[in-house]
């Protein structure tokens, strides 16, 4: 076998063993909680942390399922009036691989209007306020992995599975390397 075929050869093997290599994790969603609280267990192999959890309610918009600050030990983001914001994360966390991650204190509302803003807890959603709310989970290999909730219902349960992908730089590092094994193989092939 010529020496750019074994290159080829090797650099795939390398590539798909990092890509085996990356972050997953399993969600559960309390809905006896209204998806308020709950787990993220770190499925990665050894020696891939969970660094960061987000837990996003998405677009804001008429219906839409929204959070109001309450005892949630996470950082709010993306606000709309007062206390009413989308987005809920936790980083700094160093979660290794079998171990969980435990959520609680979320109190999730309902936004009425967006203009005005209008939000109401009294209203436990419609079919569709849940329509934009994931989770994210990013990992200590820079792998992350976005999952969409599959239930639109604020009291069922949820069982979300993540599977990480590589950061871009990952892939424009394998397209670099695969370019130069392409120009080295057709510089020997013109020597000849």
């Amino acid at each position: 076998m010529k020496l750019h075929h074994l290159a080829f050869v090797a650099m795939a093997a390398l590539f798909s063993n990092n890509a085996m290599s990356l972050g997953t994790a399993t969600i559960h969603l309390n809905g006896g909680d209204y998806i308020q609280s709950g787990t993220v267990v770190n499925t990665s192999s050894v020696g891939i942390d969970i660094v960061q959890v987000v837990y996003d309610l998405g677009t804001q918009a008429d219906g839409i399922a929204i959070w109001e600050i309450n005892s949630s030990t996470g950082t709010h983001s993306n606000f709309l009036t007062g206390n009413w914001y989308s987005t809920e994360t936790w980083g700094g966390l160093t979660v290794g691989s079998g171990a969980s991650f435990n959520f609680s204190g979320l109190d999730i509302d309902l936004i009425e209007t967006v203009v005005p803003p209008v939000v109401t807890g009294s209203t436990l959603g419609g079919p569709s306020s849940l329509a934009h709310a994931s989770v994210s989970v990013f990992f200590s290999d820079g792998s992350f992995g976005t999952a969409s909730l599959v239930q639109q219902d604020w009291t069922l349960s949820q069982d979300l599975v993540i599977g990480a992908v590589p950061e871009p730089e990952t892939y424009a590092m394998l397209i670099a390397g695969l370019g130069l094994l392409g120009f080295a193989a057709r510089r020997r092939q013109q020597n000849v």
